[in-house]
């Protein structure tokens, strides 16, 4: 096992080569590279990497599998951020895309960012994973169009429809870090194990995300946490205290399947990434 601490540092260096391999002109890739780079702990490759590393495969593709979800999440911050959604000027606490590079071109880097991950899978022997894929960037946009119409006013969500947002916004891409080597092993028995794993932890990373928005700082959480106050969320269904203990039994349910599975090379750390993404 590698520490996130060690590994961002790695994963950023392959990234840069595989941006470069890519070819893609200068307009859109100094623009994903911008905000590909502007920050973020590495989480979910990270996983990724880890996770493969248990079940045998390679650390070339990990890292390839691992800059493919990555640039999807970068794609999908570059669309929350941009007026017609959350209207955000900072992000990581630097320039959102669009204040950087102006709408259009944050638009168009967002919609690179949904394509390039199907690219990097197909050229290395990846394409099992698309159908996979596929359903997790679906879920994605879908947990984004309801966090839109709650905060809209389409309709009052209910605490159920609160947490259907949060499993397919949050939960569905971390289903996928956790759950993608089984799926490709075809050990379907951890697959569904690994996948409730990263359902139980996407929900509970989300909680801690709203209470930092709620009570944290500019410099804790790096954007702007005006542009969350309409936005339908637990703490809207339940106080904080409240929250908090789910959020903790959500992220107990996680670390105890992991541990059933004998990965306790990943428990150590992620109960130290806990620490770093709760708010106290």
């Amino acid at each position: 096992m590698i520490k996130i601490n060690e590994f961002k540092k790695v994963f950023e260096d392959e990234s840069e080569k595989i941006f470069d391999s890519l070819g893609v002109i200068d307009i859109l890739n100094d623009s994903i590279k911008y905000s590909f780079f502007s920050g973020g702990k590495r989480l979910r490759p990270w996983i990724i990497y880890n996770i493969g590393r248990y079940y045998n495969i390679e650390e070339e593709i990990l890292y390839k599998i691992g800059f493919a979800v990555e640039v999807l999440h970068t794609a999908s911050l570059i669309h929350d951020d941009l007026p017609a959604i959350d209207n955000s000027d900072y992000r990581r606490g630097n320039e959102t895309n669009h204040k950087k590079y102006g709408e259009w071109a944050a638009i168009l880097t967002g919609d690179l960012g949904f394509i390039l991950p199907f690219k990097i899978l197909s050229d290395n022997n990846l394409s099992k994973l698309n159908s996979f894929f596929s359903e997790i960037i679906i879920k994605l946009i879908e947990g984004e169009t309801l966090d839109i119409a709650f905060e809209k006013k389409l309709f009052v969500p209910s605490k159920n429809q609160i947490e259907e947002m949060y499993e397919k916004k949050t939960s569905s891409l971390f289903e996928f870090c956790f759950s993608y080597a089984p799926f490709l092993k075809d050990n379907y028995n951890d697959f569904e194990t690994l996948r409730k794993v990263g359902k139980s932890f996407g929900l509970a990373f989300q909680i801690y995300d709203d209470l930092k928005d709620l009570y944290g700082t500019f410099d804790e959480v790096g954007k702007d946490l005006k542009n969350d106050e309409n936005k339908y969320t637990l703490l809207k269904v339940m106080d904080s205290i409240e929250a908090k203990k789910y959020a903790d039994m959500l992220f107990d349910e996680a670390i105890l399947s992991l541990k059933k599975l004998n990965m306790e090379f990943l428990v150590e750390e992620l109960i130290k990434i806990k620490s770093l993404i709760e708010r106290k």
